[in-house]
């Protein structure tokens, strides 16, 4: 009788703890640990602020993809596309002298492209008169190739430039 009284006695303790345990993530952590659990499934980084007193800066960082191996993939019927591959970056800079213009990065198997894309054409004539020392400089990393290309994209109507 005793020991059946002593089981009662302890069984809310037991379910006390075990409803414990079943909060693994304290809520104010959770938002914290679904970004982390989303970033296993969608590997992008993003972070919007000011760089510098006045300069903007909005980047966004896509990780490599870790899939199968190339011949798992085939064998399977799939096909890989390789724009996915590699790190893809995108930044949009507002520099207060310059003005505003967007950035692509991609670093795929040893090789590096950047476009840079404005809609004014003052900052598009500096982004071009800037182009071959920025290839230049970057040619001089152990890069097998370069190429960096400055674009005009015409200003969506109801936008301002």
């Amino acid at each position: 009788m005793a020991a059946g009284l002593r089981q009662t006695l302890e069984m809310p303790q037991a379910h006390q703890v075990t409803h414990q345990s079943r909060e693994v993530v304290h809520e104010s952590l959770q938002s914290l640990v679904r970004h982390q659990l989303d970033m296993l499934v969608a590997p992008t980084i993003r972070w919007e602020g000011d760089v510098w007193a006045g300069i903007f800066m909005a980047l966004t960082v896509n990780l490599p993809r870790r899939d199968e191996p190339d011949d798992q993939a085939s064998e399977q019927g799939e096909t890989r596309d390789e724009s996915q591959e590699g790190w893809q970056s995108d930044i949009r800079l507002e520099v207060p002298d310059l003005g505003a213009f967007d950035a692509s990065l991609r670093l795929y198997r040893n090789t590096l492209a950047i476009d840079l894309t404005t809609s004014s054409t003052g900052v598009h004539e500096r982004l071009e008169d800037g182009l071959p020392t920025l290839e230049q400089r970057l040619s001089a990393l152990d890069l097998q190739q370069v190429s960096v290309r400055a674009h005009y994209r015409e200003e969506e109507a109801g936008h301002e430039p």
